[in-house]
């Protein structure tokens, strides 16, 4: 039954890579686009007023104003399986894939980030509405390591040209990915291939160093995203043992290699982060009472000259193509 009122329940998300930039494919023949899954969404227009005091009409004198419409956020996505293939696609652009079941996808930063057209649908009401933002690109993620949970890539920094609202769907039939999502029980850091001990959480930051080109133009959208240098770094958090594992590096400060990754039970599934040539800095060490002691590490991320690249990220699942 039809809903006067929309819910966070009822919404669609249905996004296709374009051809042309700011131009949303035409899924108007079914199996364009891809309905995707996200836990929250914040990447909606906004258009600011202002106002202007004006002399010459006493105290409630002035001009009220429209400033350009943008359209930015971010969204944090459940780590899965066979989805986060596309996502690692609009973050990085086209893996190079190999195998023939499972299939290795294998990514790296600095390449072209390709734009998307993102539509989010409220179907379920009397009157049906769909939010197109078209020309839009991820500027990076944020992921987080624990023990419990599930995994999750939180998408910073997303940009897009506009949006306009339609009153019905992009594509009526779209394509979906099966869902499986990674859990935290089965993550791992590694340093140098082996596995590090005593660690207690870490996490992983990279900026594809995007940029709105914000030109003056009758409609005022954007030009375009132009994309920066690429940045990669995060954290690492032990505790204090006679372990030199990451002792050693910054002594000698020399960059080392770290790798964040999961696994699935009785599953070729994986995923794993790798950043060829981080370095570490020299944590303090914090007593903050009679329990254990934890360090954190901070690192930052330089391009390896063997890869020509700062990160990799490798995805292995049942997907012959993104």
């Amino acid at each position: 039954m039809p809903k006067p009122r929309a819910l966070g329940a009822d919404v669609s998300f249905l996004a296709a890579f374009e051809t042309v930039y700011g131009t949303a494919p035409d899924g108007s023949g079914g199996g364009v686009y891809r309905q995707m899954l996200m836990q929250t969404h914040d990447v909606s227009a906004d258009k600011p007023i202002g106002e202007e005091p004006l002399l010459g009409q006493g105290r409630s004198g002035g001009v009220v104003y429209y400033d350009p419409e943008t359209v930015q956020g971010s969204f944090p996505l459940p780590l899965d399986v066979e989805g986060i293939g596309f996502w690692l696609k609009a973050l990085l652009g086209d893996p190079v894939t190999s195998g023939v079941g499972p299939y290795t996808h294998v990514w790296t930063d600095g390449g072209e980030v390709p734009s998307l057209t993102i539509e989010e649908g409220h179907p379920e009401l009397v009157t049906p509405k769909f939010f197109r933002k078209t020309g839009l690109k991820l500027g990076g993620f944020t992921h987080e390591m624990g023990r419990t949970g599930l995994a999750n890539l939180q998408v910073d920094n997303v940009i897009a040209q506009g949006e306009v609202r339609e009153a019905a769907a992009l594509d009526a039939a779209p394509l979906s990915y099966n869902f499986t999502q990674f859990q935290r029980t089965k993550g791992s850091i590694q340093v140098d291939a082996g596995q590090l001990g005593n660690v207690t959480g870490g996490t992983a930051v990279f900026s594809n160093g995007l940029e709105a080109v914000e030109t003056i133009r009758p409609d005022a959208l954007i030009d375009g995203v132009d994309d920066g240098q690429t940045t990669a770094s995060g954290t690492v958090v032990v505790r204090l043992s006679s372990d030199t594992t990451l002792e050693v590096p910054v002594d000698n400060e020399v960059p080392v290699v770290m790798q964040y990754g999961y696994t699935r039970p009785s599953s070729t599934d994986e995923i794993r982060f790798r950043f060829p040539r981080v370095f570490l800095s020299k944590p303090r060490r914090p007593i903050e009472g009679p329990g254990g002691i934890e360090q954190t590490f901070n690192w930052l991320a330089e391009r390896d000259p063997v890869l020509g690249a700062k990160m990799e990220v490798t995805l292995i699942n049942g997907v012959d193509a993104y």
